[in-house]
């Protein structure tokens, strides 16, 4: 007599997860993370002239505040050591930044990244003023120096209102002013 065997059930599947995927920090995200920073560079040196007093607030509003690279104690903090240091203060800053980033790769892409626009602009500025009438270049640059002054005016009302918390704050800015 043979005896029937029980019909079998199919293999259980792997319970269904319904969390993401757990999170990879590879090569690939800190490349996209790096090309994100580049694209943010390019936006400031195409947007930011005025010296480093506008970079740095400029730097703070989307460094700091909107992509959250940095601490904005770290970029004040970046920007006095790159300060003592002889050379553009601006482009230290955000080359160190780059560094810090993505090690020695990004630094070397922001720094091209940086400079690319005002050498391009600058030159073409130059190569223009060389054959204009100098009555006309006068006339084209007289407005310039009021700009300038009005762009660092704001930047720095800008920075002292992250930095300037005390009364001794303001009466060492008075003083230094």
């Amino acid at each position: 007599m043979t005896v029937p065997t029980p019909p079998t059930s199919p293999p259980s599947a792997a319970p269904v997860s319904l969390e993401p995927p757990p999170r990879r920090s590879g090569i690939r995200t800190r490349r996209v993370r790096g090309i994100i920073f580049l694209k943010d560079v390019a936006a400031l040196a195409f947007t930011a002239f005025g010296g480093p007093q506008a970079h740095l607030a400029m730097m703070f509003r989307l460094l700091v505040d909107k992509r959250r690279y940095i601490t904005s104690a770290e970029l004040l903090e970046l920007q006095a050591l790159c300060a003592l240091l002889p050379g553009p203060t601006s482009t230290q800053t955000i080359t160190v930044i780059g560094f810090r980033l993505g090690g020695p790769n990004l630094a070397y892409l922001t720094l091209l990244v940086w400079m690319t626009p005002s050498v391009t602009l600058m030159t073409l500025a130059a190569l223009t003023l060389s054959h204009l009438d100098p009555v006309r270049v006068a006339a084209l640059v007289q407005f310039v120096q009021p700009v300038a002054v009005g762009f660092v005016a704001f930047s720095a009302y800008r920075i002292a209102q992250k930095v300037i918390h005390t009364k001794t704050a303001v009466g060492l800015m008075v003083s230094a002013a």
